[in-house]
């Protein structure tokens, strides 16, 4: 019960964090894309390097099937290349949320298949939203916008909606859970 308390914490964090920057992406799109940018590479450096550092502390013997050296050196790695070339991420960075919106759509599916099976009445709604987030993140990935800043606001729009969806989800199926 603890690790599913867990894992809706975590979705709540990261559902609140996609509307944050989805909000500020939608503000801002001239200036937001690089800082943040830097802002995760810099998150993504510092966590890099504090897992390598925790790897090197931990007694060997307990640390044969784990994998931190790799993990923590590929953060650092990303977390670098993000602080010193945000640009070449910028203009990934439409298809890497696209793609994260896609396979995040895809969890949502077998959610409200499950929702289906177990004869939940607004199962459909659930459905609604997932094929709604799916269409976002789809375009996302196939760009047909001209600017870079319609773009951005797009990006902004997309993730928005999505972490919407997902804080709507986690309550829905929370309150089916406590009944």
């Amino acid at each position: 019960m603890d690790r599913i308390k867990r894992l809706k914490n975590t979705i709540v964090v990261i559902s609140t964090l996609y509307v944050v920057l989805g909000i500020v992406l939608m503000a801002r799109p001239e200036t937001s894309t690089v800082t943040i940018c830097r802002l995760f590479g810099a998150f993504a450096l510092i966590l890099g390097v504090i897992i390598v550092v925790a790897f090197f502390r931990r007694d060997p013997s307990g640390s044969l099937l784990r994998l931190d050296l790799v993990q923590g050196t590929s953060y650092a790695v990303l977390g670098a290349f993000m602080l010193f070339s945000p640009k070449a991420v910028v203009s990934l960075l439409h298809m890497i949320l696209g793609i994260a919106i896609v396979f995040d759509s895809i969890l949502r599916l077998q959610l409200a298949v499950n929702l289906k099976r177990l004869q939940y009445e607004q199962w459909w709604m659930y459905l609604v939203f997932t094929l709604i987030t799916a269409s976002l993140g789809t375009l996302l990935v196939l760009n047909p916008f001209e600017g870079s800043i319609i773009l951005t606001r797009y990006v902004g729009v997309s993730l928005a909606i999505n972490g919407v969806v997902n804080l709507w989800g986690i309550i829905y199926i929370s309150r089916i859970f406590k009944n």
